[in-house]
Order: C-alpha cells, then sequence, then structure tokens
C-alpha cells in the first residue's frame, strides 16, 4: 500500500501552489514597511518569507495528514494525487513527520529574528501556530467548523504582516490589522472558495464549514459579493487613509487583472469546478496583493 517517499512527494505534500498566499502578505508587510522607511533591511526580509514558507508547508503537511486520518481524503473523492499525497502511497507518520520537519527549518532563522528583534515576533509567530495546529488537530478542529474562513484571514492576512512590519520598523502598530484588511480579505474569500467546492465531501466527513452550513447556492451568491468586497478595498482603504496617488494607482493596474475577476465571478463553485476554483483565486490573490503592494509605495 504504502510506496517509498519521493522527492516530488514531499514537494506535492508542501504544496507550493499555496505559498502565494504566505508570500504575499509578506510582500505587502514589506510595502507598508518601505512606504513608511523608504528603505528595508534585506536579511530580515529574506527571514520572513522563509519562514512563511515553511509554516505554509507544515501547515499543508499537517491538513493532509489529519484530512486522511480523519477519513475526509479518499480515492474516491481525491483524484489528484499532488493534493492527496498519503492517499496515494505516502506512509502518514512520513507527512506527519515532514510537518515537523517544516517548522524545525522555520525554526533556524526564526531564532535569529528573535536574537536580532527580541521576543514580539515570536509571541507574534506563536498565536498563529497555535491557530494553525488548531485548525488540523483540536478536540474540534477549526477546520470543522464554519471559524475556517476568519482564522485563515487573521493569521495569514494579518500576522503575518504585523509581524513583517515589526521585524523591519521595531515598531509593533495594530493599525496595521486595517491596512491589511486586503490580504486578509483575500485570504478568506480564498478558503471559502475552495469549502465551497468541496461542500460534497465535507458534509460526510462530518464538517460543518460555513458553506456547508449555507448550502451551495447561498455560497455561491456571498462568495461573489465577498469576491467584489475584496477586489475593491485596497482602493477603500487608501482612499480612508487620503492616499490618492495609491489609489488611482491600483484602479490602473487592476485593470490588467479585471478579466480574472470577471471569470472568477461567473464560474460556479462546486467539485467539477474545483481546480479552475482554486487557479483562479490562487492567480487573484497574488494580483490583488502585488497590486496593492505597489500602490502601498508609490501611494
Amino acid at each position: 500500500m504504502y510506496r517509498r517517499t519521493r522527492l516530488k512527494d514531499v514537494l506535492d505534500l508542501a504544496a507550493p501552489q499555496t505559498w502565494t498566499g504566505s508570500v504575499t502578505p509578506a510582500v505587502i508587510a514589506l510595502a507598508i514597511s518601505y512606504h513608511r522607511l523608504r528603505s528595508l533591511d534585506l536579511l530580515m526580509a529574506l527571514c520572513l518569507i522563509v519562514i512563511v514558507l515553511l509554516m505554509q508547508s507544515a501547515v499543508n503537511a499537517f491538513d493532509d495528514y489529519a484530512d486522511f486520518v480523519k477519513g475526509t481524503d479518499t480515492l474516491e473523492n481525491s483524484p489528484d494525487a499532488e493534493d492527496a499525497v498519503i492517499v496515494y502511497g505516502m506512509r502518514p507518520r512520513t507527512a506527519r513527520n515532514l510537518g515537523f520537519a517544516f517548522l524545525l527549518l522555520a525554526l533556524i532563522p526564526a531564532a535569529y529574528v528573535v536574537i536580532v528583534r527580541g521576543p514580539v515576533p515570536l509571541v507574534i509567530g506563536a498565536i498563529g501556530a497555535a491557530v494553525l495546529f488548531w485548525y488540523a488537530f483540536g478536540k474540534i478542529p477549526i477546520s470543522y467548523l464554519p471559524l475556517g474562513e476568519v482564522c485563515c484571514g487573521f493569521v495569514m492576512g494579518g500576522l503575518i504582516p504585523l509581524a513583517g512590519v515589526y521585524l523591519q520598523t521595531r515598531t509593533l502598530d495594530f493599525f496595521i490589522l486595517v491596512e491589511t484588511l486586503p490580504p486578509i480579505l483575500g485570504m478568506a474569500v480564498n478558503m471559502f472558495s475552495n469549502n465551497g467546492c468541496d461542500i460534497e465531501r465535507d458534509r460526510p466527513a462530518g464538517r460543518r464549514t460555513l458553506a456547508c452550513l449555507l448550502g451551495q447556492k447561498r455560497t455561491g451568491t456571498l462568495y461573489r459579493i465577498l469576491l467584489l468586497i475584496w477586489a475593491a478595498s485596497p482602493a477603500v482603504v487608501l482612499a480612508a487613509q487620503c492616499r490618492w496617488t495609491g489609489v488611482f494607482v491600483y484602479l490602473a493596474a487592476s485593470l490588467a487583472f479585471l478579466h480574472l475577476v470577471i471569470r472568477q465571478f461567473r464560474i460556479q463553485l462546486g467539485p467539477n469546478n474545483r481546480d479552475a476554483v482554486m487557479t483562479g483565486a490562487t492567480t487573484l490573490v497574488t494580483a490583488v496583493g502585488l497590486t496593492y503592494s505597489l500602490a502601498m509605495v508609490l501611494g
């Protein structure tokens, strides 16, 4: 049943296709920092990106492990071997151990960050790690509750930039959570699109995600509303700060990905469209995030 673990299996478990979800908030943190300081500590920037990539890889590994152990992922409902590595032959304990290995590797740059910047980034990281661990392994995991979107948005869209700006400015400024409303919404919408496609798989496994509670039709309606709010949120946040140059830059640059928003708005959430939905959502996370970052720097 189980086969020897290959390098490709390790990469599939780490799921590089999801890494933009971590890197984009980190880039936004750097853009906010550069707007304030007009300079960046490149070594700290590199540490931030490496840490979030390894943490994301660990989360992906633990999530796959938990889904397999709880019976959510099976051969019948997981046609993609890259998205269900354990189902297709990796030993569950190998996946679990690789998750811990990713975490241990993240501790190397994290230790340097704590030595240089003090305990604040460690506390922020610990809060995020605790939430993400609860997401996969809690007695009642967050992934089984209608809280996943909120937690994902807060941790990835909010805490990553909060820590990233602190690494650059040495200032703990909670106003960052207002400036990072776009990535918070982006991470939440991204997860909601995933859960909206997995209703048929999640309900038999006992999951009660927001999408499961709303049902397919109402999930589709709410998804489209949130999609439009998210796409408009960078301009709203910049306008609230009277940064009109940034508003202009974002609106002008957003014309380049407007067709992606329209396509995502029209697509139907569901298992048959899952790949297209998730590819589109991930692409939009990157496009909106990088465009917002550019507007932050220039505005």
